[in-house]
């Protein structure tokens, strides 16, 4: 993970699945759903994309920063 200040990080990982609510991502060899309403251009995240950026809030708030 790489933080871009803005309250916001880029996360290095590649989407597995994507529904229309959040995308699952496989972090440090786990398996995390990510709220696209979290994710900057989240409703343009589809399967295969990489470096998410995510509100560094959510990142705290689930102990991922």
């Amino acid at each position: 993970m790489k933080r871009n200040g803005f309250g916001q990080t880029t996360i290095e990982a590649e989407i597995t699945r994507a529904t229309d609510a959040a995308v699952l991502v496989d972090l440090d060899d786990q398996e995390i759903w990510i709220p696209r309403s979290v994710c900057l251009e989240g409703d343009t995240l589809d399967v295969g994309d990489t470096d998410l950026i995510v509100a560094d809030w959510w990142l705290e708030q689930e102990g991922l920063l």
